[in-house]
């Protein structure tokens, strides 16, 4: 860290002094009770109060995080203004450290920049120490024999001139005694003697030269072509898919196909956040239809342990219509859904989706699996434009936060929350600020996992997603094949709206409200399903 300081200085944490900024790592060893399974967590978030005095003399209280609405908080912390002039010049300081730094080097600049960007946005302190390439990598390879999933985290790093990626396999903690190696022959080469593995790093680095502007450029096209839903009858996005495929995607491809890897989960660099990554096309198939895919705002913000979530309790809440916002019709029948068959839990809708009633419930219970079936934004500027929308009134995300530490969401000592859903938001999409927020959604609720969309894509669309991703989660127990699962049923023509019903990949008709039931949908349009993203914990 000292090293990192001294290279960045005043150009990279000027803005930020007063705050703790790093990030919890631990590894206890993998544990299983009962019907679930803990792999290895390499990185618990602690959210710690403004000072180490308070932490020590308030004790498990020290948790609860309050509102950036003090007098201290108005004096420490700087203006929009002036973050965004100091962003410009560490921006560049960045920039040069990760294009001169070794592998271990690059993962530790953008592991502590994002914890520096997330904890200016969300207003939230974290310490401990960032990941190592090997540390990342043994998690990974634990996560592996827990799920039997293989999963790479994926850095993109847009840099001025060139587009980089730096890919971290899984590998044994003992690897040279592995009978599983999982590092591809491309990167061991012919090294002889097996124990010399222990000597190669599980991470490799591609370079594209591209320039940001380029970049920009390609990724506003994309986002344009997909989300529009006038050309949901179109292939206009595929031009700008397949050049972000080739740029992100088909540099490793040789690799991740050697490893058999699965999962593809990406820590997307500045102005990348808002990708809807599972589009990207390889000229035959989406992304989604080769690997599982997510986002996480960093590895060391991740808490990346499995848990079975299938006997667990769900609270699903939603309203159906709005004074101020467009009627949700679908959602009495979403919530429904949610709770049909194997899941067991409780569901609130309309006047009974208050916000008292909702900490009520949770105080009551031990829900598992948090669903909000109502309208929410990621807006420009500070945290607070972001909110939820309930049936009283709007919860921003600054008091989510703070309900969050009250209800012990982010507490060492509570059960975490393994899901909290959205099903209607969307996100001011190419805004930096913007982003943060929806990237950091599960570290802002202080939950494991989120998964919302980036867009608003239609009532039924999200009905259609949502009922076809917990019947798959009841099935696999994994979020992110869950999700992907969801999205090849749509993808395929396998959920479709005909005759007034919607017909599942289960082939059940399900009733449409009259609002809904008017016109027959195909949902195989990336506008569709490509929007939903899953933050955080992937397993």
């Amino acid at each position: 860290m000292q090293k990192f300081i001294r290279k960045f200085g005043k150009l990279f944490w000027s803005f930020s002094l007063t705050l703790i900024l790093v990030i919890a790592i631990a590894n206890p060893a993998p544990t299983q009770t009962g019907n679930q399974s803990d792999a290895t967590n390499p990185n618990p978030i602690e959210i710690v109060p403004e000072t180490t005095e308070e932490s020590e003399q308030f004790g498990e209280e020290s948790v609860e995080v309050t509102p950036d609405s003090s007098e201290e908080s108005e004096q420490n912390e700087p203006s929009q203004e002036a973050v965004s002039e100091e962003s410009e010049v560490d921006r560049a300081g960045y920039e040069s450290l990760v294009g001169s730094e070794t592998e271990s080097g690059a993962v530790q600049a953008f592991e502590e920049a994002q914890a520096s960007d997330f904890s200016s946005q969300l207003g939230i302190d974290f310490y401990g120490k960032t990941p190592s390439i090997d540390e990342i990598a043994a998690a990974l390879y634990d996560i592996y024999l827990v799920t039997g999933k293989k999963a790479t985290i994926n850095y993109v790093f847009a840099l001025e001139n060139e587009l980089q990626t730096l890919t971290i396999f899984p590998k044994s903690r003992t690897s040279a005694k592995s009978s599983g190696q999982l590092i591809a022959s491309k990167i061991l080469g012919n090294l002889g003697p097996i124990a010399q593995e222990d000597q190669i790093s599980p991470a490799i680095r591609k370079s594209t030269l591209v320039s940001r502007e380029e970049l920009e450029k390609t990724l506003n096209s994309f986002r344009d072509e997909i989300t529009n839903p006038r050309k949901i009858r179109q292939t206009t996005y595929l031009k700008p898919a397949q050049q972000l495929y080739q740029w992100i995607v088909a540099p490793i491809e040789s690799e991740l196909q050697e490893n058999k890897i699965d999962d593809l989960v990406f820590a997307m660099d500045t102005g990348l956040r808002s990708t809807p990554v599972a589009a990207m096309h390889d000229g035959k198939q989406f992304l989604i239809e080769k690997y599982g895919v997510s986002l996480i705002p960093s590895f060391g913000l991740t808490d990346s342990r499995y848990r079975d979530v299938r006997n667990l309790k769900i609270l699903a809440m939603g309203a159906s219509t709005f004074t101020d916002q467009n009627d949700l019709p679908a959602v009495p029948v979403e919530l429904a859904e949610i709770l049909r068959g194997a899941w067991q839990g409780e569901k609130f809708i309309n006047e009974q989706f208050t916000v008292e009633n909702f900490i009520e419930q949770n105080k009551k219970q031990n829900f598992a699996i948090i669903h909000l079936a109502t309208h929410g934004e990621f807006q420009s500027g500070d945290i607070s434009n972001s909110y939820i929308q309930f049936w009283n009134r709007k919860l921003n995300m600054n008091e989510l936060r703070k309900l969050a530490g009250e209800l012990g969401w982010n507490s060492a000592s509570s059960q975490p929350i393994e899901l909290m859903v959205l099903s209607a938001c969307r996100t001011a999409l190419g805004d930096e600020q913007a982003e943060l927020g929806f990237a950091g959604l599960a570290v802002q609720a202080g939950v494991k996992s989120a998964l919302a969309s980036l867009w608003y894509v239609s009532d039924a669309g999200s009905l259609a997603l949502m009922n076809e991703f917990y019947q798959h989660l009841n099935i696999t127990a994994n979020k992110a094949e869950a999700l992907r699962q969801a999205q090849l049923a749509m993808i395929r023509g396998k959920v479709q709206v005909e005759q007034g019903q919607l017909r599942g990949s289960d082939q059940e008709p399900l009733p449409l409200p009259d609002q809904l039931a008017r016109s027959n949908v195909n949902f195989s349009h990336p506008y569709f399903w490509s929007g939903f993203i899953l933050i955080g914990n992937w397993n």
